[in-house]
């Protein structure tokens, strides 16, 4: 323990004693080095995750409901829906009917019936609007134009990847129709049964089933498709902040809601892909953190180094009068503890009280998702941890270099 008190004495007047600017910029390199380590990991995930909270607020919800296999739809939809009426613990619930149909977009305007056909195929979603808006906010996706209501007839919701002008910036990577405006009158043919429809309004988002799908009204729908058993193909289930999801899974299985269709929760559902290219994705991101970590080790082993060799005479003459060798290598350990207890200090700070929550109310906009900064405490104590261990390598073996020459060449600078 007089070891430790001492060695720690010397480290803290070492510190004292250094230039300011010195400290500064040390902590300064161990600050960028725990922003490396936690944030790019962090941003590189938050990729993934955006993509996955978007796709869970604007299309799945917390539980989807979805035909079982051998089924084209949800069998007993009605009784389904009774029974989910009767959950204090669910928010909200959106019933969809989904198929896919032929939308055409130039039939009026085109004189030769051989010229080519302005056409793609797309799902066509039918829903209550005003229930599909409380479920998953679909009217605040609507860049042009206006939502649909339930009372409307003849009007169509079109998702803004299926046309031409919003289409264009990801080149031929799918079929998009050209032309086509607010208030302009479209086709969709099912089989032999065609309908003509008026855009009403056109939504963004970075979800595919929304933007590249289009929505009509529930009536409409059925109407058109045919489908007046009024077995659906998708009920997105949002349940209550107060509440697992995992929660209200039990409660639909006890009731026998999985005899009829198939029952899962957000992670459930989620597909494999999107797990395996987030841990790619973390491990890329520790990659890359390592390098600073490697960086930041060198740093701090060449500046204890220097400062060492720098007061070799000075190391010598403590030996002399009889501090042990390990209690000035324990002082240089103690001083690199200090710059990384600090850096890491300042480093969790920044990220925990300004990036983290400025990044969450102004997501990173990319192509595919609004990017957010995931960061979990274990990930931040396991890789702080880490940085403290090379930091007290790096200080460690530059002092044990220097303390383990011979104490009077040490004092006579030889």
């Amino acid at each position: 323990m007089r070891s430790i008190r001492i060695g720690l004495l010397l480290g803290l007047r070492q510190i004292q004693r250094a230039n300011i600017w010195t400290n500064v910029l040390i902590i300064f390199v161990m600050t960028l080095t725990f922003l490396n380590l936690i944030a790019v990991s962090g941003i590189l995930v938050g990729l993934i995750v955006g993509s996955e909270r978007a796709f869970r607020q604007q299309a799945i919800g917390d539980i989807m409901i979805s035909p079982k296999p051998e089924e084209a739809h949800i069998v007993n939809t009605q009784d389904i829906v009774r029974t989910l009426n009767n959950y204090p613990d669910i928010e909200n619930f959106t019933v969809r009917y989904i198929e896919n149909a032929k939308v055409e977009a130039n039939y009026k305007e085109r004189r030769d019936l051989t010229g080519e056909r302005d056409v793609v195929t797309t799902r066509i979603r039918g829903i209550d609007p005003e229930i599909e808006n409380k479920t998953t906010g679909l009217s605040s996706r609507v860049i042009e134009g206006e939502y649909l209501s339930s009372d409307d007839q003849g009007a169509i919701l079109v998702g803004s990847l299926t046309l031409e002008k919003y289409a264009s910036g990801f080149g031929d990577a799918f079929d998009s129709l050209s032309n086509v405006s607010i208030g302009d009158t479209i086709r969709v043919t099912v089989g032999n049964a065609s309908k003509e429809f008026k855009v009403k309004g056109v939504v963004r988002s970075k979800v595919e089933d929304v933007s590249m799908g289009m929505f009509i009204p529930e009536k409409e729908f059925r109407r058109l498709f045919g489908r007046f058993d009024r077995n659906a193909d998708q009920i997105a289930v949002r349940v209550s902040h107060s509440v697992s999801e995992d929660v209200v899974k039990a409660h639909m299985l006890s009731d026998g809601i999985d005899e009829y269709a198939k029952v899962e929760t957000f992670v459930e559902g989620m597909p494999k892909f999107l797990t395996d290219i987030k841990n790619t994705f973390n491990i890329l991101g520790t990659f890359i953190g390592s390098i600073g970590l490697v960086v930041a080790s060198i740093t701090i082993f060449i500046i204890i180094f220097i400062n060492a060799l720098s007061r070799r005479r000075h190391i010598g003459i403590l030996k002399a009068v009889g501090i042990e060798r390990r209690t000035i290598e324990l002082a240089y350990v103690a001083q690199a503890a200090f710059y990384a207890v600090v850096g890491s200090a300042i480093g969790a700070l920044i990220t925990y009280a300004v990036l983290v929550p400025y990044v969450d109310l102004h997501p990173i906009n990319f192509p595919f998702s609004d990017g957010i900064l995931v960061v979990d405490t274990f990930t931040t104590l396991s890789r702080t941890g880490i940085l403290l261990l090379v930091t007290l390598a790096a200080g460690f073996v530059p002092a044990w270099l220097i303390a383990r020459q011979n104490t009077l060449n040490s004092i006579l600078g030889r």
